[in-house]
């Protein structure tokens, strides 16, 4: 027998393939589940990950790394997938960073998340909301016993995800790695212990394996492996330990460091590092450090490691002091964050970097962290201003988090610190009115007035008491300089609207605005200005947010979700119907937290489109993503705009129910109002009574009329010319478009239809029909026609209408209110049509559909009657016009 020294070879992924094709398979069906791959370290998780990424090939592989050391650092799992995207790393713009290019495109990319528990808040938060809100395919390791943070646990809960528990390697298996290992087969008693003493987990029988090799108890002789390995320690973290303590102490320290600080640019490194660069391309030599992909960063290649590090008792405080030192010298954001959550696991942290971390994680979405470190600065702050910075912050993480009995406790807390500093100090003005500098133990009244801006928020908007919000804003008006109560006027207005008030500004004094009172003042003017059909003054608005946020970076949060409403509420009021979805759709993909708001935009255009399907599906989506986020209270919207589908669809039970359900504070918010106003007409409709339809309707126009939204009014109001009851409605659709622009052609064209029906004179209809259906309202356009159609006109009029209601009908799925006997023209019809339009002959299309030519020629004889034409270039022209044969092939 003789016998030869094995060579090392490479580790196959071994007995996965069932596995993997099943993975493969559930990832591809709709709709899209996570599936998360549990079981031990080591049991080949990660690897089987990688293998079903692999089988993806028309996706990008978008690597999502969980460490517990840097479980406190928001998004810091991405930060591998941000250098490869080439995304920007601070949170704030990382964030809708990533849900543009992904969410933009979910079909393009699956992610690969390791160790799903270690997960940051940030990165748990935009994995579900990708996964969830826009069907990116996900599959996730989890270790047994370990719990998933909570917006996974979520997508478990809601069904969208599925736990899969990884099974260790059959003995087949262990004999083919150990074949590819040393190229010889393993004996079969030697491949049955090894399966039976690991449970079949790959990491651990590689590690037996490679100990008993370098203790020179592996032999291979006639094509046979022999394996002993009664030596080796069972205990898989134990094996990582000794691993770990093969290196000598300063190798050792150099590693922690590097665990610490990952990724780890090693050109930021300077002469005054303990480690020479030698030492770490010593350790990415030995496989202890891997290099993130396309970058000269590195960071520890498993977490394993990093715990093996924590379990040998050595002392970790030189490493972490040095990490701390050298992150706070890179002075970027992130880096400074990432120092100040590893001196606060070990040391104290001074109220500045309290203040300002709690401030940062705020402005990142980390709501978690941000209440966090603020609690803890509310009691190392000595200064009045800065535990009143804490205590605002504070207050707003936990109105954010839902936890809204703390955030008033927080609030009141910073009202307290107000009144005890303006006790204390007196005046903040100088004799001239202008604000004067504040003393260390005054309020600043600007703070005071970004206070009143972001209760008032909670209050309004979280709250439901939208009188408290106003009367805080007005209590400071009274008592602050002009040129600070000014900064107040924009939210003033949008509260007052939401209650049904008129605002006027208070005076014309130039508001002397901080940078967060000039983001928050931006946000509510879009909203307000767009709704009341002001485009230019929204575009205005939109563009002193933006200025804002390049000058100063992000201020809030949710503030980039509002940038584009301009933009949208204009084409839309300009009757550019798809032009408007269209760029709803991208902001959609593009919003981050604020995602809800326009997906519910897109739920509320698609229903008044007639694509019923298509917005009950959005508009269960956008409850959802609004459960998780809802910075601008649209969740009163939602329900109602669900509630308006399912009457739509039929349900008039499940309709009743959901407006039962709906908080009255909720229901008087305009929009929502609105909403619930148009149900209602629908059910009042199904029981017969169009007139109390109307009279609902007209009644809520009106009152958001009289608060200036009068976009949302006349969209509204259509339902009444839907229900064939128009007259009031066309008088206060003049009235609106006597405050509008000539140009706004969805208010124009709701107009003419409304008066054309009033005066009855269906001649105008076409035309006024037509432009409805560019504004996207095609079912109230075909209500409209068929209305029209009832009243005496000429056969020129009667196939002018036929023509317009053949283009409104396509791709309506929603019921119409006015029902005809029949389509204008049948399916049948109109593929015959289209193809005659389309240059074949009689006898090519009757070949097509297996007739006879005579067939067709009849066919063809029965549309040339219904739409008025008398050749096939006429019937080419009306189909262009009606956009079918643009359409089609021709």
């Amino acid at each position: 027998m003789s016998s030869a020294t094995p060579h090392p070879g490479s580790w196959p992924v071994v007995g996965r393939d069932t596995d993997a094709e099943s993975l493969v398979s559930a990832l591809g069906k709709l709709p899209v589940r996570a599936q998360i791959l549990t079981g031990p370290p080591g049991i080949g998780k990660t690897a089987l990950a990688g293998l079903v990424a692999e089988r993806m090939p028309e996706r990008a592989a978008v690597s999502i790394i969980g460490l517990s050391e840097l479980a406190a650092v928001p998004l810091a799992a991405f930060s591998p997938a941000l250098t490869v995207l080439g995304l920007p790393v601070d949170p704030a713009e990382a964030v809708p960073a990533l849900i543009s290019r992904i969410g933009r495109n979910p079909g393009d990319f699956i992610f690969v998340v390791d160790d799903a528990p270690r997960l940051d808040d940030v990165s748990a938060a935009v994995v579900y909301q990708l996964a969830r809100g826009f069907g990116v395919p996900m599959i996730a390791t989890a270790r047994l016993g370990e719990t998933l943070p909570a917006p996974l646990a979520k997508l478990v809960l809601e069904g969208f995800a599925e736990e899969r528990r990884v099974r260790g390697l059959a003995v087949d298996d262990v004999q083919e790695l150990l074949h590819h290992r040393f190229g010889a087969v393993g004996r079969r008693a030697d491949a049955s212990r090894l399966a039976g003493r690991t449970d079949g987990n790959p990491l651990y029988l590689r590690m037996l394996v490679e100990a008993a090799h370098r203790e020179g108890a592996v032999r291979v002789s006639d094509g046979v492996v022999e394996i002993e390995d009664g030596a080796t320690p069972p205990d898989l973290l134990q094996t990582v330990d000794a691993a770990i303590a093969a290196l000598n102490e300063d190798d050792r320290a150099a590693l922690r460091f590097a665990s610490v600080t990952q990724p780890l640019d090693l050109d930021s490194l300077d002469r005054s590092s303990p480690w020479p660069r030698r030492m770490f391309d010593a350790l990415l030599a030995r496989g202890l450090l891997v290099r993130d992909a396309g970058t000269r960063s590195v960071r520890v290649a498993h977490p394993l490691l990093s715990e093996g590090l924590d379990l040998l008792g050595d002392d970790a405080a030189p490493a972490r002091t040095y990490a701390i030192a050298h992150l706070r010298s890179l002075a970027d954001p992130t880096s400074r964050f990432k120092a100040i959550v590893l001196q606060s696991e070990s040391a104290a942290v001074d109220a500045v970097d309290l203040v300002w971390a709690a401030d940062h994680a705020f402005r990142s979405a980390d709501f978690e962290h941000a209440a966090a470190f603020a609690q803890r600065a509310t009691g190392a702050a000595s200064v009045p201003a800065q535990r009143f910075r804490a205590y605002l912050v504070l207050a707003c993480a936990r109105s954010s988090l839902g936890d809204l009995d703390a955030a008033d406790a927080a609030f009141d807390a910073a009202i307290a610190l107000t009144e005890t500093g303006s006790t204390r100090a007196g005046s903040s003005t100088s004799g001239s009115g202008e604000v004067a500098e504040a003393s260390e133990d005054e309020i600043p009244w600007r703070d005071r007035a970004l206070l009143a801006s972001r209760r008032g928020e909670h209050l309004a908007f979280r709250r439901f008491d939208v009188a408290a919000a106003i009367q805080a804003a007005e209590d400071l008006q009274a008592s602050a300089p002009p040129t600070v109560g000014a900064t107040l006027e924009p939210e003033l207005r949008l509260w007052r609207g939401l209650v049904g008030q008129m605002h006027e500004r208070t005076s014309e004094t130039e508001a002397d605005e901080s940078p967060e009172m000039l983001v928050r003042g931006a946000v509510a003017s879009i909203m307000t200005e767009s709704m009341n059909g002001r485009t230019a003054a929204a575009v205005e608005a939109a563009s002193l947010l933006s200025d804002a946020q390049a000058r100063f970076g992000v201020l809030d949060p949710f503030a980039a979700a509002m940038i584009g409403f301009e933009t949208y509420f204009g084409f839309l009021s300009r009757g550019e119907h798809e032009r408007a979805v269209e760029f709803a759709e991208q902001r959609r993909a593009t919003a981050g937290e604020g995602a809800g708001i326009w997906t519910s935009t897109v739920a509320e255009h698609r229903s008044y489109n007639g694509r019923l399907s298509e917005a009950r599906r959005l508009s269960a989506l956008a409850v959802d993503q609004l459960r998780w986020r809802d910075p601008f209270a649209i969740m009163p919207l939602a329900p109602a705009i669900r509630a308006d589908l399912t009457a739509k669809s039929g349900d008039l039970v499940g309709a009743r129910d959901l407006l039962n359900a709906m908080d009255p504070a909720q229901r008087s918010e305009p929009k929502a109002l609105l909403m619930a106003a148009e149900c209602e007409a629908w059910l009042a409709h199904a029981a017969g009574d169009s007139a109390r339809a109307a009279a609902l309707i007209e009644a809520a126009a009106e009152q958001a009329m009289g608060v200036g939204f009068q976009l949302v009014a006349a969209i509204s109001l259509g339902v009444c010319i839907r229900v064939g009851k128009v007259d009031r409605a066309a008088a206060m659709l003049e009235a609106i478009c006597e405050q509008v622009p000539a140009e706004m052609r969805l208010f124009t064209a709701l107009r003419d239809v409304a008066v054309a029906l009033r005066d009855r004179t269906p001649g105008r209809m076409p035309t006024a029909a037509s432009a409805l259906v560019a504004g996207g309202m095609a079912p109230t356009a075909l209500d409209a026609i068929e209305l029209a159609r009832r009243m005496r006109q000429d056969a020129e009029t009667r196939h002018r209408l036929d023509r317009v209601a053949l283009m409104a009908a396509d791709g309506v799925d929603a019921p119409l209110l006015q029902r005809r006997d029949s389509p204008v023209i049948s399916q049948r019809e109109r593929e015959v049509a289209i193809a005659a339009a389309s240059r074949a002959r009689s006898r090519e299309i009757a070949e097509r559909f297996g007739v006879s030519s005579r067939t067709i020629d009849n066919q063809l004889q029965s549309v040339y009657r219904k739409l008025g034409v008398s050749s096939r270039d006429e019937l080419r022209a009306a189909l262009h016009e009606t956009g079918l044969l643009a359409r089609s092939a021709d």
